[in-house]
This record gives C-alpha cells, sequence and structure tokens, in this order.
C-alpha cells in the first residue's frame, strides 16, 4: 500500500511539472526549441539564446547500452561531468559519496563498499563481489579491493540506481557506477596538473592524446598521490597513516573506417593506504582494558597508538579489447577484459599499544570476462538489443596469520574459483508518446572453494555450488511533451550465491544463497523551463535473503549468511539550475526507509562491562547468537542525505575567476545489525576559487580549495570483533593549491 500511496502523491507532483512546461513552451519556446536542437541537431538552423538564459545542457549517457539523452531514460540516473567533480574536489571514487543522491561509500580494510538506496554488501571476503556494480568504459569490476582508485581524465561518471539486471546482469542487485574516461584525440592535446596540502599532501598527474597513424589515435594517463598521514601517533610521536597510490591507463583506438572500430586499454594502479585500517577502540572497547596498567590507546578522533603498522596495500593490472563494428539497421560490439588484482591487509584488532591480536590478510584475484551485444540502430518504432556474457575468475585467501600475546598462529590458505554466463535481450516499442520497453537476462553460476592449513592439507575438501535466476525489466514511459515524461518499472536484481572465502571448517563452508531484489519505481523528468531540471523518483524494494557477514568471536573470522528479508521505501528528487553559461547549481535530497522485516538469525557483539580491571570498561565484546534484528535498521542506511553542489564564473578582461564548491548532508546510520554503534549526522562542506588565463582547454588554471572545512568526524569504517569495536576516521579539514595547464 505505502508503494501505490508514494506512486499517487508522485502523479500530483507530475500534474505541476507538466503545466510548468507548457508555460515554458508558450513565453518562452524559442528558447527551449533552441536548447532542445542543440542536443539533437547540431547541424540544422537554429536560434542562438541570449547569453544570460543559457540553459541546462543535456547530458548524453549510455544507462541503456546506447547512447541516449539523460533525460530520455526511464531510469533514475544521475550524471557528473569530469569537470564538475574536478571542481567539486572529487578526486577518487569514496568521494563520489558527496555528489551522488542515495550512494554511501564506505570500506573494511582493503574492500570498498558502494552503497546505493541502503543495498550494497559489508562483506570483504575473498572471490565475493559488491552487489552494486562498478564499470569502466564498459568493463565490469569485480574486486572489491580495486573500486577505490583515482578519478582521472574523466568524462563523466553515471551512477544508475535500482536493479540492473537485464542489461548489466550479475551483482547490479542495488545499482550500479559506471565511469567513462576521455577517448584519445585525433589532434595532439594534454593537460598537467600538480598539486599540494596539508599533511604533506602532494600529488600530480598528466594527459597526452594525440594521433599516431592515419586511423589510429591514443592516450596516456598518469597519476600520483602522496601524504604523510593525518593520524596523530601518541606511540612513537609524529604522524602515522601515510597514503600512496598511482594510477597508469594507455589507450588505442583503430578506426580504419567510419565502421569500424577497435579500442585496447590497458591499466595499472596500485594503493598503499596507513589510515584506510581501524586504529583506535570506538568509546575505549577494547580487550586491552583487562590489562594492568591501562594500556595506550587513542580517544580522541585522528589519534591512535598501536603496537604494529597499520596498513592496506593493492595493486591491479588489466586489459581490454572492445569492438564495434556498424552494419545497416544494427551494430555488432565485443568487450573481453582481463583483470589480475592483489591485497594485503594489516590489522590491529584491539587498537591498542598491547600485542593482543592482529592479523595479516593476503589475497590474490583473477578474472576474465566476454561480452558480445548486437543493438539496432533504425529510427523506428520498434529498438532491441540482445546478448551474451562470459565471466570467469579465482579468489585466493593467503595466507592469514593470527597474533595472539605475540604468539603466531595458524597459516590458511583458501581458494574459490567461479564461473557464470548469461543471455540477455530487451525490447522497446514507441506507440505515439507511450514506450514500452521489456527486457529478460537469464545467468547460470557455479563456484567451488577449498582450504588447507600448514597442518591439514584437507581443511576444507572441495566443495561445489551452483544457482540460476531469471532477471527482469518491465517499464512504461509516457512523454507528456519533449520536456516531460513519467516512467513505471517493475524490475528485478539479484546477486549470485557465495563461499564464505574464510571458512576453514566444512559447516561453515556452505554456499549462501542468491539475494533477490524487486523493485517497483515510478518517476517523473521534466525541464519545466530553460533553466531549470527537475526529476524525481519514488520506489519500493522487496529484498530477499540478504547476504550478510559478522565475525567468529572465537577465531575472529569472518562468517558469511543469509538475513532474511527487507522491505525498503524511498523517494529522491533532483533539481539542476543554470540561467546563464556561468552560473550552475544541483540539488537533490533522498529519503529511505530501510529496516530488516525478518532477521532472527543475526550475529552481534555487546561490549563486555564486568571487567577484571575495575574501572576499565568496556574491555571488549561477547556475543548473542542468535540475536533478533527484525524491526531494525539496514546498516550504512541514513534515511535522509542531502546535497548542493554549484560554480560560477566571473569573466574578466584578462580571463577567468570561478567560485566552486559542495555541501553534503547524511542523517544517522548504523555499523552494525543491532544499531548499537551509530555514524552521527554530519555536514561536509568543500570549496574552491580559481582562475584561468581563457575559457579554452589550453588554459593555465590556478586554484585554491579547502576540504571538509567545518572539520567534521566522519567514520571511514567501524570493525567488530571480541577484541573490542575500533576505527579509522575519515580526513579531517585540509586546504591545499592546485595548478593545471592544458595544450
Amino acid at each position: 500500500m505505502r508503494i501505490f500511496n508514494s506512486i499517487s502523491h508522485a502523479a500530483m507532483a507530475c500534474a505541476l511539472f507538466v503545466p510548468a512546461t507548457a508555460a515554458a513552451q508558450g513565453a518562452d519556446a524559442p528558447l527551449a526549441d533552441a536548447a532542445e536542437a542543440t542536443a539533437a541537431a547540431p547541424d540544422t538552423a537554429q536560434q542562438t539564446p541570449p547569453p544570460v538564459a543559457q540553459g541546462v545542457e543535456d547530458i548524453v549517457v549510455t544507462a541503456q547500452r546506447r547512447e541516449e539523452r539523460l533525460q530520455d531514460v526511464p531510469i533514475p540516473v544521475s550524471a557528473v561531468s569530469g569537470d564538475s567533480l574536478a571542481k567539486a574536489g572529487i578526486s577518487d571514487m569514496r568521494q563520489l559519496t558527496q555528489t551522488m543522491p542515495g550512494l554511501v561509500f564506505s570500506r573494511a580494510n582493503s574492500s570498498f563498499q558502494p552503497y546505493i538506496r541502503g543495498v550494497g554488501t559489508r562483506n570483504a571476503n575473498v572471490g565475493d563481489e559488491s552487489n552494486i556494480a562498478v564499470y569502466v568504459d564498459g568493463v565490469y569490476q569485480p574486486t572489491m579491493s580495486a573500486l577505490g582508485f583515482d578519478l582521472v581524465n574523466i568524462d563523466r561518471v553515471e551512477v544508475l540506481r535500482g536493479p540492473q539486471g537485464t542489461l548489466f546482469g550479475r551483482n547490479s542487485t542495488g545499482g550500479l557506477i559506471n565511469v567513462i574516461t576521455k577517448d584519445p584525440t585525433e589532434e595532439f592535446s594534454g593537460k598537467v596538473t600538480a598539486s599540494a596540502g596539508s599533511y604533506g599532501e602532494l600529488s600530480g598527474s598528466l594527459y597526452l592524446s594525440s594521433r599516431i597513424l592515419e586511423g589510429m589515435s591514443a592516450d596516456f594517463s598518469y597519476m600520483r598521490y602522496t601524504d604523510d598521514g593525518y593520524i596523530k601517533d601518541l606511540l612513537n610521536g609524529g604522524r602515522t597513516g601515510a597514503r600512496n597510490s598511482e594510477l597508469m591507463r594507455g589507450r588505442v583506438k583503430i578506426t580504419p573506417n567510419d565502421r569500424f572500430s577497435a579500442t585496447i586499454t590497458a591499466t595499472k594502479t596500485w594503493f598503499h593506504d596507513g589510515s584506510g585500517v581501524s586504529n583506535q577502540p570506538l568509546f575505549g572497547n577494547t580487550s586491552a582494558n583487562r590489562f594492568t596498567p591501562r594500556p595506550l590507546y587513542g580517544t580522541k578522533p585522528w589519534e591512535t597508538a598501536i603496537d604494529r603498522p597499520l596498513l592496506v596495500k593493492g595493486r591491479q593490472w588489466s586489459i581490454d579489447v572492445q569492438l564495434k563494428n556498424e552494419f545497416d539497421g544494427f551494430n555488432i560490439e565485443t568487450t573481453s577484459a582481463y583483470q589480475n588484482s592483489a591485497a594485503l591487509s594489516q590489522t590491529d584488532n584491539d587498537g591498542s599499544a598491547l600485542a593482543i591480536r592482529g592479523a595479516d590478510v593476503y589475497q590474490d584475484l583473477e578474472y576474465i570476462s566476454n561480452e558480445f551485444r548486437i543493438l539496432s540502430t533504425t529510427q523506428s518504432a520498434f529498438s532491441w538489443i540482445g546478448g551474451a556474457y562470459l565471466f570467469s575468475g579465482t579468489g585466493e585467501f593467503d595466507p592469514l596469520i593470527s597474533i595472539v600475546n605475540s604468539v603466531a598462529g595458524g597459516l590458511f590458505h583458501t581458494k574459490q574459483t567461479v564461473s557464470s554466463y548469461a543471455l540477455f535481450g530487451e525490447a522497446t516499442l514507441a506507440l505515439g508518446d507511450l514506450r514500452l520497453i521489456g527486457g529478460l537476462r537469464y545467468t547460470d553460476e557455479s563456484r567451488d572453494y577449498f582450504a588447507q592449513s600448514s597442518t591439514n592439507p584437507q581443511l576444507v575438501p572441495l566443495q561445489k555450488g551452483s544457482n540460476d535466476k531469471f532477471t527482469f525489466r518491465a517499464t512504461g514511459q509516457y512523454n507528456f511533451s519533449d520536456n516531460a515524461n513519467m516512467y513505471l518499472t517493475f524490475s528485478r536484481g539479484f546477486k549470485s550465491g557465495v563461499f564464505n572465502g574464510f571458512a576453514t571448517s566444512v559447516p561453515a563452508a556452505q554456499i549462501t544463497r542468491p539475494e533477490t531484489l524487486d523493485a517497483y519505481e515510478f518517476g517523473i523528468k521534466s525541464d519545466p523551463l530553460p533553466w531549470l531540471r527537475a526529476n524525481l523518483s519514488v520506489f519500493h524494494y522487496d529484498y530477499k535473503d540478504i547476504q550478510q557477514s559478522a565475525r567468529d568471536p572465537s577465531t575472529s573470522l569472518v562468517v558469511l549468511f543469509n538475513a532474511a528479508r527487507s522491505k525498503m521505501n524511498g523517494g529522491e528528487i533532483e533539481l539542476t539550475i543554470q540561467p546563464s553559461r556561468d552560473f550552475n547549481l544541483r540539488l537533490y535530497g533522498t529519503y529511505v526507509d530501510a529496516k530488516y522485516d525478518s532477521f532472527p538469525g543475526a550475529q552481534v557483539f555487546q561490549p563486555i562491562y564486568d571487567c577484571p580491571v575495575a574501572g576499565q570498561t568496556p574491555c571488549g565484546n561477547s556475543t548473542l547468537a542468535p540475536y533478533d534484528a527484525s524491526g531494525k535498521d539496514m546498516i550504512r542506511a541514513p534515511k535522509f542525505t542531502l546535497g548542493a553542489s554549484g560554480s560560477y564564473q566571473i569573466p574578466v578582461d584578462f580571463g577567468m575567476f570561478s567560485i566552486a564548491g559542495n555541501v553534503y548532508y547524511s542523517d544517522k546510520y548504523y555499523w552494525d545489525f543491532e544499531n548499537r554503534i551509530p555514524q552521527p549526522a554530519y555536514t561536509l562542506v568543500n570549496g574552491e576559487i580559481g582562475f584561468a588565463t581563457s575559457e579554452g582547454s589550453d588554459a593555465l588554471r590556478i586554484s585554491v580549495w579547502g576540504k571538509n572545512l567545518l572539520n567534521t568526524v566522519v567514520y571511514q569504517q567501524v570493525l567488530n570483533s571480541a577484541d573490542g569495536d575500533v576505527v579509522a576516521f575519515d580526513r579531517p579539514r585540509t586546504f591545499g593549491i592546485t595548478v593545471s595547464k592544458g595544450f
């Protein structure tokens, strides 16, 4: 009933948008027609709008596997250009939280974990994958340790909300992040950027692009980042938690004629992050409190006192080949990719100066994927796309070294392999102003798993599991005018079952059931005025067999299980205001009501207050098993998020001054099933003031910037174990300067 109430309210809102659109077609019709002509047919005659009322620019997206105007796509999708991200201070994937509706990016040691509308995974299992799919230039990124990469040479980032299980398939249960980089250019061009900031932050990037031969062009991107760390070291003095990262990407595009293209891309990334590991007992909860005298540990944000160096490091290299051939009436496209990744986490479970328990966790992953697509290109009432997808990979966990009172524990090695194939198709039928869209995908997936130890080569004999699933999409879209439409969608997404990559016994090594999400969505997209874009949507999710993880108190290893069911309701609104070419303002808000309807078997940790040393409490955690989390808020699902980003340019005779900034507000959310550990509500503010010698791409640009100007405390991650609750904090307030020059 809630979803139908929400839809009726949205329909009322639609009635408000449509008259506004009609009015815009009256007094402002020439301006609106000119803006539409600019997007649809640049080679036709058109009226030139006054400079003071440029209007909202159209963005072309590939949310339906073909290029379309964002406003024509019946999917809740947000798209932000690379230039806008740079002006907002967004330089890596995790910071997208601050500019995309409904997106939360957190981590668990080496695993980067995106959430959209409260849907995501907290699992950090070797061989597991996020249920928010990430694509880079059309290539699926399965490795969670490689999802925190720097954003370099970006054309745009698209975030699709809701299941995308038909055209994108596996593990796009709650949505998808699509990163599109710039193509090589025919003429020689490039850009060099250098930046310096607080805590020894230094970064630089280089981009070069040129034609190599007739019908062949290439580009090269490079970025390097380093800092000295922002965490005060109470034990050794100075600061700790330094971060270093590097990205290199080279691409060759071959176009021997106007119908065929081949694009070959090679990418290498690595990172070394000492700030991304929990390093302080949260609220003083550590098993170190069982010892006397009271051990040293951090008690304030951005400080630590730990007995061993903490870090997360990883690397990935990949190569992909994309082919496209245009025929009369249809295109054939293929994408083939190989990815090789490795990551290491060094942790301290108690977060204190005592050597109680820690772990070194190494993982090695390798994946191969191939996709074939055929899609119609004729301008007719009926369009279609179909294809096949093959995916295989291996994830190894090798080894884990557990430290208890400085005595080495066991060495383990686990291995999980996956093999998956899918067939999919989607068709669109246009009946006047009504469009009907239907899509279906079949996925079949099999996995196997084994584990061995230094003392038992058959710790877990080979285990096998498989599952298959149909996912679908049914959409009706109605165009009120060229500037307003509404859509209603019923879709299904799923995340395949997976083995617990840390399982060291046969009972623990049981494959989980696939999780399934059925989504009902109603949305409106409109440009009611030439300078205003207003999009809204409401949704209802029926989310079943949610895969969750917890830690075994006796081993501190992760256990994996299905958490029964959740029903979720929410809505979003996104506004873009652009009254002139020099001013742009984007506003958005998201509401999500996400609770576990039935979760009787949750695993939680609770602080111990009956401690051996008086006054030193709490002293770690005990467990309640099972714990009934039914009715509790889903983890990492803030009820409200609000955001605003804008920029203003001031032309002068000798160049262009600019001001840009963004504000992001997140409501409180929780890190655990019991809702014992909250991330308090917070607001982040970033700002930049810049000057460019011209508007051209070859301009010299200088900017000064500040990030987290309110010095807000935000948890980067919170981990629970028998040794307590430990936290890692995101960056405090920082300032810096950036200089760039195009050519």
